[in-house]
């Protein structure tokens, strides 16, 4: 299970890029680079975007990475990382959330481990969750049905922020999101 968690595919890939950067994060893009360039079923619009946050993550310390981090995600709505919150509001929202945490139990995936007090729809959980489950219908819908839709909705934000380093990961895990809901369809 930890394989999966921790895993070689893509979208675990870049869920750890999205998580709150370290000293860790220069490898750990170097390692999503390299591992989403061997995917060529994915536009080469991806792993030019997590080159050009390679290259603005070289130009800035940690402490500021993490700044910007905080700054982007923590401290404003309009790019916070909890999907739900760009396309669902109030009760509808709340059952969303509930549904996702009832499939992540369904299937096993440890939730609660992994969460660290973030809620179901936390992107870096969501993509963890799509690396970890094998039930490809279960992928598909939950694709189609919610993250395409949250990722527009927040890659659309990001492409107002031309400033911020993390606008090239958000466009990464829209274009890998948006091929695969393309494939399956």
């Amino acid at each position: 299970m930890t394989e999966t968690l921790t895993g070689k595919d893509p979208y675990s890939q870049l869920a750890a890029l999205l998580d709150y950067p370290h000293d860790d994060i220069s490898a750990k893009i170097e390692e999503a680079i390299n591992i989403i360039s061997g995917h060529t079923e994915y536009p080469r619009e991806v792993s030019d975007s997590l080159k050009e946050f390679k290259k603005e993550n070289a130009e800035m310390s940690l402490d500021d990475l993490q700044g910007v981090y905080s700054y982007t995600f923590e401290m404003s709505s309009d790019y916070s990382l909890d999907l739900g919150s760009h396309i669902l509001e109030g009760f509808k929202r709340s059952g969303n959330l509930v549904h996702i945490k009832t499939m992540y139990r369904r299937f096993e995936f440890p939730f609660e481990s992994l969460s660290k007090g973030e809620l179901p729809d936390h992107l870096p959980l969501v993509l963890r969750f799509l690396a970890f489950v094998k039930d490809e219908q279960v992928k598909k819908d939950f694709r189609m049905d919610f993250v395409i839709r949250a990722l527009e909705k927040l890659n659309k934000n990001f492409q107002q922020n031309q400033d911020n380093p993390y606008r090239h990961v958000i466009t990464a895990v829209y274009k890998i999101i948006d091929r695969d809901v393309k494939e399956v369809k």
